[in-house]
């Protein structure tokens, strides 16, 4: 990965170009590439790649090519109109299903692209079987019966409806999702497993879907037939208390704009929500929460710069960033270095835990609003 203080040759044209004035991502595509194979091994039975949220930031098309490249063969995207930009993008080998499911007007595309629905309600159940009828044979269609979530899912009470109606399709699996396997709650997990494989052996055969990433590390009575690692996939660690087995592949670096001397009492930002307490240095990065760097660092943050790190002071504005590098080399930092955001010392759970919210937030605000260049795409696993 990158963790150059000043901009990377390595970096194709274009990124060292917006990196004179911007903050760029940087994706490890190597990583991702272990961090899959490395979970696929793990299974009993077969390993999904799961690239919804854009691959959780890291960039959905060229993360999907990279899965390809490492071995998936099953895709899972949330939205329908995802999966139908990834049925272009990788072509008619790999399966590809809308965990949200297909509503009734977009059901004739999906058959036509063979994308999967996830079949998720009543009506959804009713919609994937009036096609089945109409094409006279059944369809490909995995289903979520809801154990605990009650989020999306065919709940107990929907079973009697949904027997007759399951004839008709072609069940890839049945699945459910996790409630609080990030929180190791293996009571709940159990009693979640024990609900999925009680339900689903009412209905016909079909294998079982079970764990997400924090489940697949819980072992392998909660995996069933096919894990579906998400977050882990793109290097968010699975384990609540322990360091992270995984790769993470982004690197956000930000540009220092200009360094300024502030005098003892002078203000910085929205609001002088900060004032040097003595004699300070400033560097001021071009990030904001416009680049998905959020708000919610203001006075709490931290940025990098090599190993050594500089506190955000003063309110995250919408495209720029104060820090304090004083006690820092005045040789270190000048116009033009590269603040780490995350990466090599900055770590995904650092970044997120400093304003109060997960690593999959951070990271995809941090995708949305960044630049994305893309580095390790060629390396061997």
């Amino acid at each position: 990965m990158i963790h150059e203080t000043s901009i990377s040759t390595d970096l194709p044209a274009e990124a060292r170009r917006r990196l004179t004035s911007e903050p760029v991502m940087v994706v490890d595509l190597a990583a991702i590439r272990r961090n899959f194979q490395a979970l696929a091994r793990m299974a009993q039975g077969s390993c999904a790649a799961i690239v919804k949220g854009d691959a959780y930031g890291h960039g959905m098309v060229e993360s999907a090519r990279t899965l390809l490249a490492a071995g998936a063969e099953l895709f899972f995207t949330a939205r329908f109109e995802d999966a139908l930009v990834l049925r272009n993008t990788l072509g008619q080998g790999p399966r590809i299903a809308a965990l949200d499911g297909v509503t009734e007007d977009g059901m004739k595309e999906a058959v036509a692209q063979d994308i999967i629905p996830v079949v998720n309600s009543r009506e959804q159940l009713q919609t994937a079987s009036d096609a089945a009828i109409r094409q006279g044979a059944p369809l490909a269609a995995f289903v979520h019966l809801d154990t605990a979530m009650n989020r999306l899912g065919l709940a107990p009470d929907d079973d009697d409806l949904a027997l007759p109606l399951l004839k008709n399709l072609d069940v890839q699996a049945y699945m459910t999702h996790f409630a609080s396997a990030d929180d190791v709650d293996l009571d709940l997990c159990r009693l979640q497993a024990e609900r999925l494989r009680d339900r689903a052996s009412r209905f016909p055969e079909a294998p079982l879907s079970i764990a997400n990433s924090c489940g697949v590390f819980l072992g392998q009575e909660f995996h069933g037939h096919i894990i579906r690692p998400g977050k882990s996939t793109f290097g968010i660690n699975p384990l609540a208390d322990a360091a992270n087995p995984l790769h993470e592949p982004a690197t956000v670096l930000a540009p220092v704009v200009q360094i300024r001397t502030l005098c003892k009492g002078d203000p910085v930002g929205y609001s002088c929500t900060w004032h040097a307490p003595e004699t300070r240095r400033v560097a001021i990065l071009a990030i904001g929460y416009a680049n998905g760097y959020l708000r919610g660092n203001s006075n709490l943050g931290h940025v990098a710069f090599g190993d050594r790190i500089a506190p955000v002071v003063g309110r995250v504005s919408m495209d720029l960033t104060a820090v304090d590098i004083s006690a820092l080399p005045e040789s270190t930092v000048h116009v033009g270095s590269m603040a780490e955001i995350v990466g090599k010392t900055i770590n995904y759970r650092s970044l997120a835990n400093t304003v109060g919210t997960n690593e999959h937030e951070a990271i995809i605000a941090l995708g949305r609003g960044c630049y994305r260049t893309y580095v390790g795409g060629d390396a061997v696993a």
